[in-house]
């Protein structure tokens, strides 16, 4: 039996040895860390989990109170200690702050969780419990206490803490309103989400959709029933994404792209919905279409514009052509014949000269005219030259009767005309290919 042992028991009862022998054999086979210490905070036991757990065996400590230094860096009480000197709660606040509390399984006893920096490597969390031992007559006689490595469940938890904390820091710093809900009502919500409704979080917490959005959506569905539809769906584990019209308090409303989805906090199902405004975004979009129509209607503008334009200029070609046409054909008709028979006359040398200068010099002034078939076919009228002129580029009689402000049926009788004076009457040959021809 370990020294001291005999402490524990009530003398006055005069106990038999055996009954130190069961406790000893209870201890010892406890596999819980434990220790008992006699009135005079002397350790009477050391279990072999307590030598497993301090790497220190039970003989270096029966009989000691090195067991306040076995723990901790610096020498100090242990609880055990603190319930045989009958220590008041300021002196247990005072080792432990709020680290402990009255035991809920052992009376007069305590419990309490601490960082042990001399265990293991890195030292080790324990929770520990301790109670007094009495006698008889009811006087503490002694004190047990009892240790348990938490170590991996206090990081487990400090992992849970510190993953909750990102989490958490990444719910309040989001650019997006994020609500949480349960039972269609809201639960949590971040900064976003305040900020964005202009509510204060008591204000808005517990309010259901309902309470945040108009009696009718823009489509002219009821907002409660689109509700009570979307939750339904959602809660069949069915993610959706709509637009969705928002009401403020102040009577203001917003667009919101809202995705809504399903997840479980402690096996109890709730909806996760998260808001983006996107009410600069549609004001941009309907100010993309105004201009957009806008630029429609000045292309449309532009275009008549351009058709007036070309108009004009087909009108001015067709004047211009007419009066080269016209000239040339006047020249060939009034001009070139007389000076052809002026040079068979008899003149002077001086005269024919200066005859040859003019004959030169309209031959230059013809070569600069454009080379169609009217230079070689002078008993075209100039309106038959133009009608020819308009053929060989392509145009319809609709279209020269427009630009000759004509009739059509004008217009079939020039080509008539043209084609008897071109020797064409009453055969096969496409005009336009003719007179293509002759011009190239």
């Amino acid at each position: 039996m370990p020294p001291n042992s005999d402490k524990l028991i009530d003398k006055e009862n005069n106990p038999h040895e055996n009954e130190a022998g069961k406790l000893n054999q209870i201890l010892e086979g406890n596999p819980i860390p434990t220790f008992v210490v006699d009135s005079n905070s002397k350790i009477t036991h050391w279990n072999r989990a307590c030598e497993l757990l301090t790497d220190i065996p039970a003989a270096d400590m029966i009989g000691t109170d090195k067991h306040r230094e076995a723990f901790y860096s610096e020498r100090r009480e242990l609880m055990a200690d603190l319930i045989v000197r009958r220590a008041t709660a300021i002196d247990l606040s005072a080792l432990y702050g709020g680290r402990y509390k009255s035991s809920q399984l052992a009376k007069e006893g305590y419990e309490g969780e601490d960082f042990f920096p001399k265990l293991g490597e890195n030292g080790k969390w324990l929770f520990f419990t301790a109670a007094p031992l009495k006698n008889a007559h009811g006087d503490i006689i002694g004190a047990i206490e009892t240790l348990q490595d938490i170590t991996q469940r206090r990081l487990a938890e400090q992992g849970i803490r510190a993953s909750e904390a990102r989490y958490r820091q990444l719910f309040e710093s989001a650019n997006d309103a994020i609500f949480i809900l349960k039972d269609a009502r809201v639960v949590d919500c971040n900064r976003k989400a305040l900020d964005l409704f202009n509510m204060s979080r008591k204000a808005i917490l517990g309010r259901s959709p309902m309470g945040l959005s108009p009696k009718m959506q823009p489509g002219g569905a009821s907002s409660e029933d689109e509700v009570n539809r979307r939750i339904s769906v959602v809660f069949q584990n069915v993610p959706q994404l709509f637009e969705w019209r928002f009401l403020r308090t102040d009577g203001s409303q917003f667009d919101a792209e809202v995705s809504l989805t399903r997840f479980k906090i402690a096996d109890s199902p709730h909806a996760l919905a998260i808001l983006r405004d996107i009410t600069a975004r549609k004001k941009m979009i309907q100010t993309i279409k105004e201009r957009k129509t806008e630029l429609d209607e000045k292309s449309r503008y532009l275009e008549k514009v351009n058709q007036a334009l070309k108009a004009s200029l087909d009108h001015r070609e067709v004047e211009k052509r007419a009066v080269e046409e016209n000239m040339l054909v006047n020249l060939k008709r009034f001009v070139f014949p007389y000076i052809e028979e002026l040079g068979k006359c008899q003149i002077s040398t001086d005269a024919k000269a200066y005859l040859n200068i003019i004959d030169t010099n309209l031959n230059d002034i013809v070569s600069r005219l454009p080379k169609t078939v009217f230079s070689k076919y002078i008993d075209l009228t100039p309106t038959e030259i133009r009608i020819a002129d308009f053929i060989r580029n392509g145009k319809n009689s609709k279209e020269m009767a427009h630009l000759l402000g004509l009739s059509p049926s004008s217009v079939q009788w020039h080509r008539k005309n043209i084609r008897e004076k071109l020797g064409l009457t009453n055969k096969k040959v496409n005009l336009y290919t003719y007179l293509t021809s002759l011009a190239e």
